[in-house]
């Protein structure tokens, strides 16, 4: 198959639900063709390898020291200053005999400089932040070497989060595309945990109808990161979905006991005080600036004032919980639900960082699998890799406006499922 479109009507009228343009509106129609001819399977292929290329060289480039000198291992052999550092050194904690320990500063310092050599991994005074079921996730790697268990870590998760792209769409050029972005580029350097996140997300959202239980316990599993899913309870109830959410609500529940009973009871009381222990950027770490990837975080960084920037983002949140109350009440196509959920999701918390970014390519899947399935409107394929390229502008957060235009980019196809539904009613998925 060498055209994505194969399957999707060819023009408007001319299959169930086609979306395309007609020929009496002649810029639409030749902006269409032109993506016709650009956006074949067989040519993102072409462009996807030449990405997942040069994110190789580019870290070829960083394992021997020739642009950071700081990856897993840096050019002087001792072990670089990543995200994961705090990850593998929490998971010796937690198989220890005293996993409370993780919420003693002084323990964790401690372990640290047991650990690695003066010089290396300077998170030594981190915090650990995360609810106490994280550790769950990252269990076994404290009984792994830090090399064996930063492979299994990244490569597991990486995995986790392709099955989901595949899930949502079965072509194998998405699996290429899904690893091109900047931001999986920047979970593979530091070792973070933005595949599992994408992973979670998009796995319960392909099974909210097929397999209501499944989903949810895919969504309770989220509940590690619960600043990304705090719009999926408002979606479910909007559509009725009572089994899904019965599922993740005990699925939270028996997590958040179990971590309790596994790692002290200590943990959710300082998961709960990490919340308002911040600086005005929301970095745990007064020592460290964190460039926020949100509506809030455009505002603090220009200078506004908390108030200014705390009232903005309410503002967009609370208008955007509105739209996808409404359209997730809707008997609209469901792809089209879950690309506005999943981008929403990330536009409303104030705290998202660039790594988690690859949530958005869950959104960009079920945008292209409805695409797939009802034919593509003219632009919306060009604006797709206007927002992957905007992925690799690191300088300046990105975030909102790449989220706006995810989001916009569902509700045209909404309003034209609209238009083209008076006409000829169509399935929903």
């Amino acid at each position: 198959m060498n055209d994505l479109t194969e399957n999707a009507p060819t023009h408007a009228g001319a299959g169930h639900g086609s979306l395309q343009p007609s020929g009496s509106h002649s810029f639409s129609r030749k902006l269409f063709n032109i993506e016709e001819r650009l956006f074949t399977e067989r040519n993102l292929r072409c462009y996807g390898a030449g990405a997942v290329i040069a994110v190789g060289i580019a870290f070829g480039l960083l394992w021997w020291g020739k642009v950071r000198g700081n990856w897993v291992v840096s050019r002087d052999g001792t072990i670089g200053t990543i995200d994961f550092c705090w990850i593998w050194v929490s998971s010796k904690i937690a198989v220890s005999n005293d996993p409370n320990a993780i919420n003693d500063p002084a323990a964790v310092t401690a372990l640290y400089d047991k650990l690695f050599n003066p010089g290396e991994c300077l998170f030594r005074h981190h915090q650990y932040i995360y609810p106490p079921t994280f550790l769950f996730f990252i269990y076994v790697l404290g009984f792994l070497p830090y090399l064996v268990a930063f492979a299994l870590w990244v490569g597991g998760t990486l995995i986790l989060y392709e099955v989901a792209i595949y899930a949502i769409v079965r072509r194998s050029v998405a699996l290429i595309a899904a690893i091109a972005p900047f931001s999986v580029l920047k979970n593979l350097q530091l070792g973070h945990n933005g595949f599992l996140t994408a992973g979670l997300i998009g796995l319960s959202l392909v099974f909210v109808e097929s397999r209501p239980w499944l989903s949810g316990i895919f969504l309770g599993l989220l509940t590690y990161k619960p600043q990304l899913g705090v719009l999926f309870p408002l979606a479910l109830l909007a559509s009725r979905s009572w089994r899904t959410l019965a599922s993740a609500t005990a699925t939270s529940l028996i997590l958040a006991l179990a971590a309790a009973i596994a790692f002290g009871d200590q943990g959710w009381s300082s998961f709960a005080a990490s919340l308002f222990n911040r600086t005005s950027d929301l970095s745990p770490d007064a020592a460290i600036y964190i460039t926020l990837e949100s509506v809030y975080g455009i505002l603090h960084r220009a200078g506004a004032s908390n108030t200014l920037a705390w009232s903005v983002h309410a503002v967009f949140a609370v208008l955007i919980a509105a739209w996808l109350w409404t359209v997730w009440a809707r008997p609209i196509p469901y792809a089209l639900k879950a690309a506005t959920l999943v981008a929403a999701s990330v536009a409303v918390t104030p705290y998202v960082l660039h790594y988690d970014l690859c949530v958005l390519s869950i959104a960009v899947a079920f945008l292209v699998s409805d695409g797939l399935a009802r034919g593509f409107l003219p632009g919306e394929r060009i604006l797709m890799l206007a927002c992957f390229l905007g992925l690799f502008v690191i300088a300046e957060p990105v975030g909102p406006v790449i989220c706006a235009t995810l989001l916009c980019l569902a509700a045209r196809r909404i309003a034209a499922w609209h238009s083209e539904g008076k006409a000829l009613p169509l399935e929903t998925a």
